[in-house]
C-alpha cells in the first residue's frame, strides 16, 4: 500500500517535472528544434512531440529532465528530417574531412552558434546543422552521431568538419563588422 502511493506520488512528480521543465526551457528547446530543422513551425512541433514522448516514458524521465528534454527533442527533429540527412550523408561522404579530430565546440564557439543561429541555419544545410548540435555542444563521437542519425562515421566527420568551417567564416565576417563599425566611430 506504501509502496503503491509511493508510486503514484512518483508518477504525479514525473509528470510535474515533464511539464515544467517543458515550460521552463521552452525557448532553448525551440531554440534548438528551430537551429536543426531550419523551420519555426516544425521546431514547435518537435519540442510538443518531445513533450509528449517524454510523458508517455516519465519514469525514466525523473533523474535528469532537461538532459532527456534536450534529447527527445533532438529525436523528434531526427524522426522529421530523417529522409533529407539520408540523402546529404553520400555528399559528404564523397567529401569527407580530411583533418580528422575535430573536438567539441569551446564555449567561444559555442556562444557564437547561439549568436549566429539565424545566419548558420541559412547557409548550414540539416546534417552539417545536426552533426554541429551533435559533435559540438553534446560532445558525441562521431560514431555516436552516425548510430543518432542512421549514417555512416564518414558523413558525420565531413559534415561536422564543413559545419566548423563556417562557423569560422560567420566568425571571422563577425570581426570584420566590429572593426569596420569601431573605424567609422
Amino acid at each position: 500500500m506504501i509502496g503503491a502511493a509511493s508510486n503514484t506520488f512518483s508518477e504525479l512528480q514525473a509528470i510535474e517535472n515533464v511539464d515544467s521543465v517543458f515550460s521552463e526551457y521552452r525557448e532553448e528547446l525551440e531554440w534548438l528544434a528551430n537551429f536543426l530543422t531550419g523551420d519555426k513551425k516544425v521546431a514547435e512541433a518537435c519540442v510538443i512531440d518531445a513533450c509528449a514522448m517524454a510523458e508517455a516514458e516519465r519514469r525514466h524521465f525523473e533523474g535528469w529532465p532537461l538532459e532527456w528534454a534536450r534529447l527527445a527533442t533532438m529525436r523528434s527533429a531526427v524522426e522529421i528530417q530523417q529522409r533529407r540527412i539520408a540523402e546529404l550523408s553520400s555528399a559528404y561522404m564523397r567529401r569527407p574531412c580530411i583533418h580528422g579530430g575535430h573536438r567539441a565546440l569551446l564555449q567561444e564557439s559555442i556562444d557564437l552558434l547561439v549568436e549566429a543561429s539565424r545566419a548558420l541555419v541559412g547557409r548550414l544545410d540539416v546534417l552539417c546543422r545536426f552533426v554541429l548540435v551533435l559533435c559540438g555542444l553534446e560532445e558525441l563521437s562521431a560514431d555516436e552521431a552516425a548510430l543518432v542519425l542512421g549514417v555512416d562515421r564518414a558523413s558525420v566527420e565531413g559534415a561536422y568538419c564543413s559545419a566548423i568551417r563556417w562557423l569560422k567564416v560567420i566568425g571571422c565576417e563577425q570581426f570584420q563588422q566590429q572593426n569596420f563599425s569601431v573605424m567609422l566611430n
